[in-house]
């Protein structure tokens, strides 16, 4: 049984609970790369893009189903067995209703698409609705700090989704193995959470609670809702406009330039949101928290992504082999729109810890108008105009968001942009010395011993400019490493 109660020493708990959750996102994103090479050989571009368009649909439907209210539960000071229930029971239900109404509506998913197939697959993804009832349980160890479990319970998931993916394409299943695997890990993931936690609703619905909860996520929800089509508008529109190979080739680039974002900021998100929730009202200890996780962030995931960058010729037909080679020229661009997301991503926590969800919801409109209006016209160069659109969103849209997320704590744009700024650039200057020494060597850069080379030379040399220019950055993440290890 863990309670929701917070830990009595909030830093030992705080590094303990983001060394478990980088830890967790380390490991499932490395199995998830794993699999995704032998997938890549098993699988044909097409068949990525089909499941891609159902996910595009799925995905929105995620934040009704969830609503907001399991951070709801994380943020509030206080928490009773009617609030508890209240969020089960909407999310029980709310899945049944929302697997029901994606079957009901898969011929027109598929006539979106003009993709026969979705009309039987579309259901398949859909029954994870009904699977994902630990919502309240995720929120009770989020609220302890208790991320070992979390951990473990995402780990062991993550393990049998993607063993089931892999056992079902080397079956022949084609585009359905890729549906499967999740399935197994909503089901596993609900079934961890409930051994973890061992709580039972104990009231229905109250509408007293929902009203309450609602006044926090329903700001969220509207920003998840506007933030998820802003980044999913080149999904959808590539998929729609240019056909279901281009989103393949679109979605794998994406997926990848991802990967550096997301095993640091996404784990790190939790811990922090619910830290940083810990600590309302002492603005001065939330400045300092924020600004020493995105100082380790961005020391981490910039220089992934400007390597990432510099060695995609080579990379890619070594990963995927020659079928994806058009997916180099979108890495590249995606690469560098995934710069300002190192840091942008984090905003989120200060807008959720201090309760400003409306604001983060019309930052979030913002942001998806000047998005869609940049896909739109980009979509014109195909799937790298569409690449290059994001890129300009995300640059544009970078001071704006740290100004207005920062002022809920008192912290300065310039601030957070400045303390960035060394490891900007010292990646940059790794980055040309890898993309260009091949060049200059006179080596075949798509040599596989080529791109080895220019990841350990790349890798040497960002850590030497650490050590000259910017060493308190160094030794904050060898401290975390440590204590990881």
């Amino acid at each position: 049984m863990v309670d929701d109660r917070p830990p009595s020493s909030m830093g030992r708990a705080v590094v303990r609970g983001a060394t478990w959750a980088t830890s967790a996102r380390m490991l499932t994103q490395a199995l998830q790369f794993a699999v995704g090479l032998v997938l890549a050989r098993l699988l044909v571009p097409e068949e990525f893009g089909l499941v891609a368009s159902v996910y595009v649909i799925t995905g929105f439907a995620v934040m009704f189903f969830e609503l907001g209210l399991g951070s709801a539960l994380v943020q509030r000071a206080s928490l009773t067995e009617k609030d508890k229930s209240t969020v089960f029971w909407v999310n029980a239900l709310g899945g049944v209703l929302f697997a029901g109404l994606l079957a009901l509506a898969a011929p027109l998913v598929a006539d979106f698409y003009g993709q026969p197939e979705l009309v039987a697959l579309t259901p398949l993804v859909a029954l994870a609705f009904t699977l994902s009832i630990g919502v309240v349980h995720n929120a009770l160890l989020q609220r302890r700090l208790a991320f070992r479990a979390v951990a473990t319970i995402e780990v062991v998931a993550a393990v049998l989704g993607h063993g089931t993916t892999l056992v079902a394409a080397l079956l022949g299943a084609g585009a359905y193995a890729l549906a499967y695997g999740p399935l197994v890990t909503s089901a596993a993931a609900s079934i961890g959470s409930f051994a973890a936690v061992r709580w039972w609703p104990r009231h229905f619905i109250s509408g007293r609670s929902l009203r309450e909860l609602w006044r926090f996520s329903g700001g969220l929800l509207g920003f998840n809702v506007v933030n998820y089509w802003g980044r999913n508008a080149d999904s959808l529109l590539v998929g729609r406009v240019l056909g279901a190979a281009p989103l393949g080739l679109y979605n794998r680039a994406y997926n990848l330039m991802l990967l550096p974002i997301t095993q640091v900021t996404a784990a790190l998100g939790r811990v922090m949101f619910s830290a940083l929730s810990a600590m309302q009202g002492d603005h001065a200890r939330m400045r300092s928290a924020y600004l020493r996780s995105l100082r380790v962030i961005n020391t981490v995931t910039v220089p992934m992504l400007v390597g990432l960058a510099a060695v995609s010729d080579g990379l890619v037909p070594l990963l995927w082999g020659p079928n994806w080679t058009a997916t180099i020229p979108v890495l590249q661009v995606l690469c560098i729109a995934g710069l300002p997301q190192c840091i942008s991503t984090s905003v989120g926590w200060l807008y959720q810890a201090t309760g400003r969800t409306t604001v983060m919801f019309l930052m979030g409109v913002v942001g998806t108008v000047v998005g869609v209006v940049a896909i739109v016209v980009g979509l014109q160069w195909g799937v790298v105009g569409v690449a290059v659109a994001v890129l300009v969103r995300y640059w544009l849209m970078l001071p704006v968001g740290v100004h207005v997320a920062g002022r809920a704590v008192g912290l300065r744009a310039r601030t957070v942009l400045a303390q960035a700024a060394p490891v900007f650039f010292m990646s940059l200057v790794m980055g040309g010395v890898v993309r260009w020494g091949p060049d200059l060597l006179a080596l075949e850069r798509t040599s596989p011993l080529v791109v080895v080379g220019q990841v350990l030379v790349g890798g040497a040399l960002y850590v030497a400019l650490l050590a000259l220019f910017a060493r308190p950055s160094l030794s904050e993440v060898l401290a975390v490493a440590r204590r990881k290890s």
